[in-house]
């Protein structure tokens, strides 16, 4: 598999390892030079203009909405793509224009999730909706069990009171892959079975934050239905950046209001007269404006080299499981000369299962007389060394300060001492943040190798 990808790998400066995947893939050259040709051949124009370059990028753009759709297993019969310029911004799309019933809607989130994701509930209370974060462990349980079937299923009954449940296909702090079988659970009540501000007429619709899990996991809609998907596709395949997709479940798309209307989505509207008719199609009503075409375009490629060089993405997961399970086993055992553990790795699957875990590693340094070392140095090192690796919260403040045991009481104290995430890495001595390591595609045993090796270089003594 490593041999086979080696050719196509971007020309990035030698004795480089790059291990931050989850903020952004690597592109490959191969990838970059079929666009760079693709835009020497023709002439692309805007899709809206009607003539001859117009109707060529048209078409190309429908032929990458069908390749996306065909990438997680579904079709238009079952689905509606809105490009967006990320997952942020489809995510942002849903708590703007969702139907929230004043006095009766639920938000319900899992505490480990992007910031992107909690921020939803602002919106959801500004429209008078409830909001509630199911805190784990605690909350986990019950939508793993079998829901009730007097629930009724998302999208099948559009007259009773709308909620909404989010959570991540996988965690972008430590990598916990979380059950795609919640999807039909909630549907069918497993939270308002939980939540006593809902009763058994709600309709509970899903919201899957799939940005870090598609990267190197396979995702199928027609076996696992969510109602509204996220993704970024730099995160795929590092090429084009700021472009994403939100994606709708048909059945779920009444559910979506729109009310501002921009270049391209009316029918017909008056300026002198408040008078306005959206189009029918879901994605020429929310893609307001010019699309960036040439991004889309882009993305045709992106695809072709992920079928090209890996051929499934359930290759790309147990190529990376085997990697970071290599990883985690060896930096679990790395212990100084007086016997205390070098690295504290945080997690709740210890990386047996490649359902369970993705292919990340959030953890911390301690030094010999038990010191943590602030991920800053850690990262300032490993720069010195051509080391890409990342620190912080990783926009999930639920998962870190779980998972680092700072409760909210011991939050609170942190935050009157002035702290701002981001700005420090040790406060009173405990760590506020961690390292992350996370592979993608392009990932190979050399690279680590070459990190294991730098953490025993650097920081065993």
């Amino acid at each position: 598999y490593n041999k086979q990808f080696q050719p196509y790998i971007v020309n990035y400066k030698s004795g480089h390892t790059f291990l931050d995947f989850a903020g952004c893939s690597i592109y490959s050259s191969r990838q970059i030079t079929e666009y760079t040709e693709s835009l020497k051949r023709n002439v692309y124009g805007n899709p809206h203009s009607g003539n001859p370059s117009s109707d060529l990028m048209a078409a190309e753009v429908e032929k990458v909405r069908n390749t996306v759709l065909a990438f997680f297993n579904t079709t238009s019969s079952e689905y509606s793509i809105i490009f967006t310029s990320g997952a942020t911004a489809g995510l942002k799309l849903v708590a703007q224009s969702f139907d929230w019933t004043p006095g009766k809607s639920m938000y319900a989130y899992l505490e480990d999730n992007h910031t992107s994701v909690v921020g939803i509930r602002e919106a959801a209370i500004d429209k008078g909706a409830h909001s509630v974060c199911l805190r784990f462990p605690k909350h986990f349980k019950p939508i793993l069990l079998r829901p009730s079937n007097q629930m009724k299923m998302g999208g099948d009954n559009q007259a009773e009171p709308s909620h909404l449940f989010a959570y991540p296909a996988q965690s972008n702090f430590a990598g916990r892959k979380y059950p795609l079988n919640w999807i039909q659970n909630v549907k069918k009540g497993a939270i308002g079975s939980l939540l006593s501000k809902t009763d058994v007429k709600s309709t509970w619709f899903t919201l899957l934050d799939a940005a870090a899990f598609v990267a190197t996991s396979n995702l199928d809609l027609g076996e696992y239905p969510a109602d509204f998907v996220t993704v970024s596709f730099y995160k795929i395949f590092g090429f084009p950046t700021g472009i994403g997709a939100l994606l709708v479940r048909n059945k779920a798309a009444p559910k979506l209001d729109k009310i501002y209307f921009g270049g391209g989505t009316t029918q017909v509207y008056l300026p002198s007269k408040n008078y306005s008719l959206l189009k029918t199609k879901l994605h020429e009503k929310f893609e307001e404006g010019t699309i960036a075409f040439l991004d889309i375009l882009a993305l045709r490629h992106g695809f072709a080299t992920i079928s090209r060089i890996t051929g499934h993405m359930e290759n790309i997961t147990n190529h990376l499981f085997n990697l970071i399970h290599w990883l985690y086993n060896k930096l679990n055992t790395l212990t100084h000369k007086n016997g205390e553990k070098c690295i504290v790795i945080y997690t709740t699957t210890r990386y047996s299962n490649p359902t369970l875990q993705g292919a990340t590693i959030a953890f911390n340094v301690r030094s010999m007389d038990g010191r943590y070392i602030g991920y800053k140095e850690v990262l300032s090192t490993a720069s010195k060394e051509n080391i890409h690796l990342r620190g912080g919260c990783f926009c999930n403040a639920g998962s870190c300060n779980y998972l680092l045991g700072i409760d909210d009481d011991k939050l609170n104290q942190i935050q009157k001492s002035g702290y701002v995430c981001g700005e420090a890495d040790i406060v009173n001595g405990f760590p506020v943040g961690a390292v992350r390591v996370s592979l993608g595609y392009m990932s190979t045993i050399d690279d680590v190798i070459s990190f294991f090796q730098f953490i025993k270089r650097y920081y065993v003594q």
